[in-house]
């Protein structure tokens, strides 16, 4: 095509002034596909009017790019790109290409993103990968590198799709950092539920790539699973932390005024993520996360019977532990004094069965509880004259002596002795952390006792 001059330009742009009525822009054509057409040739037809839509040089954005939303809403983007006709980038070719698939009910579609660097510029970009009927893996998407848009149906697991973009970017001198998955589009064009595009994150460049690729196959498989584990009980599912290790989310802190904005964007342009490191800003002051308690204790102060005869059996007292959180919680419930016996019984475990055989005799100090969600159980405690006499014996019988200044033996001021607080303490755990709770989610309460002779 032969270059036009200035002046070709400028006349072309003042008749296109001139003009009272500019014709519309043509619509895009939706594929239409009859039962027997293979679904290489439907991608295939859906690929080409992504790709007719051509790559968005210009760097302003048409359409609403905003990720964090339902996938109704981004139909309607969708559909919006599809009525104005107007250069896109990867992140719209994706809104498009789930949109076009979301009839075709024996795919999955899975929104895969990359982060990766070149010198001192970062850069992202997302497509869309197509999983057809638990078999071949395939993708659809747009890109400046024709080698990072779309891919046949060709790839025998998600980690080879993946593979195969990593070396493609490799070849424009790119290093991948982290590859994120999220979970598979809905087929419902009219669902309300928002989109997780970033469920699984792998780091690429720090870790061994077998292992990368093997947590990569099992979410591919795991993925539907665990989504509707996520929709029912509002969290992922115990294992997941454990059988996805590697799993790093990405926390963005103290980034540039552009970074900023950019957080929601993607674009594989390679001057357009360039970090402007002398501006950036400092990372904001970290103010300590509040742990909500959703565990309520009753009462305020606990009261324990004390029988005037040894003889006599203590009767207990009732206290409340009330879950106010739609999750159960693990409450670990222990005696700090060694006064008290928690009179009710849990469910056996290894270690009381074992603590039972070898003392049968011990009354129980400690013991954990479950109360479900949004409910309330009670405890019974009562004090127990038993455990005061064992904890007197581990003290000296006999006070100690020394010698006085005539030689003769005298007795020594008994030292004050740190009585153990009249204090009953709650640890609460949910239990959706059983396996490893970490400091940060679990909390414990405390609350005081008194004893009442009878």
């Amino acid at each position: 095509m032969a270059a036009i001059s200035s002046d070709e330009l400028q006349d072309a742009w003042e008749k296109v002034k001139a003009m009272t009525i500019l014709p519309e822009p043509p619509e895009p054509k939706l594929p239409t596909f009859g039962p027997k057409v293979p679904m290489k040739s439907k991608l295939h037809s859906i690929q080409s009017l992504i790709t007719s839509l051509e790559y968005n040089y210009t760097g302003t954005l048409y359409f609403d790019v905003n990720k964090n939303r339902s996938f109704k809403s981004i139909v309607n983007t969708a559909k919006e790109i599809l009525k104005e006709g107007l250069p896109i980038q990867c992140l719209e070719a994706v809104f498009l290409g789930a949109y076009l698939t979301a009839g075709l009910t024996n795919l999955e579609r899975f929104p895969i993103s990359f982060k990766t660097t070149a010198g001192r510029s970062t850069h992202r970009h997302i497509v869309l990968g197509i999983h057809h009927q638990q078999q071949k893996w395939g993708a659809l998407g747009l890109s400046r590198c024709e080698k990072l848009m779309n891919k046949d149906l060709k790839f025998e697991s998600l980690s080879d799709l993946v593979l195969d973009y990593c070396h493609e970017f490799e070849n424009v001198y790119h290093t991948v950092l982290k590859v994120n998955v999220g979970f598979p589009f809905t087929h419902d064009i009219h669902s309300s539920e928002r989109v997780e595009w970033r469920v699984l994150n792998l780091p690429v460049n720090t870790n061994n790539w077998t292992e990368v690729a093997k947590q990569l196959d099992g979410f591919g498989k795991d993925a539907a699973e665990i989504e509707s584990f996520k929709k029912a009980k509002g969290v992922f599912p115990a294992w997941f932390g454990t059988r996805y290790a590697l799993n790093a989310p990405e926390v963005e802190l103290g980034r540039s005024p552009r970074a900023a904005q950019r957080r929601n964007s993607f674009s594989d342009d390679f001057n357009t993520f360039e970090e402007e490191l002398q501006t950036q800003e400092p990372a904001p002051a970290q103010t300590p996360r509040t742990i909500p308690k959703h565990i309520i204790v009753t009462p305020d102060e606990f009261t324990f019977k004390k029988p005037s005869a040894k003889t006599t059996p203590a009767p207990p007292t009732n206290i409340f532990l009330q879950n106010t959180s739609p999750s159960p919680y693990l409450i670990e419930i222990e005696d700090r004094s060694g006064l008290l016996e928690i009179v009710t019984k849990t469910q056996p475990t290894l270690q009381t069965e074992e603590r039972d055989k070898t003392n049968p005799e011990a009354h129980p100090a400690k013991a954990t509880f479950r109360i479900s969600a949004s409910g309330m159980i009670a405890v019974a405690i009562k004090y127990n004259p038993h455990r005061s006499v064992t904890t007197k014996l581990t003290s000296p019988e006999k006070s100690p002596v020394k010698k006085g200044v005539n030689g003769k033996p005298s007795p020594v001021e008994p030292a004050a002795v740190n009585e153990p607080p009249h204090v009953v303490s709650f640890r609460c755990m949910p239990e959706k952390l059983l396996d490893a709770v970490p400091d940060g989610e679990s909390f414990t309460l405390e609350t005081p006792f008194v004893f009442k002779d009878i």
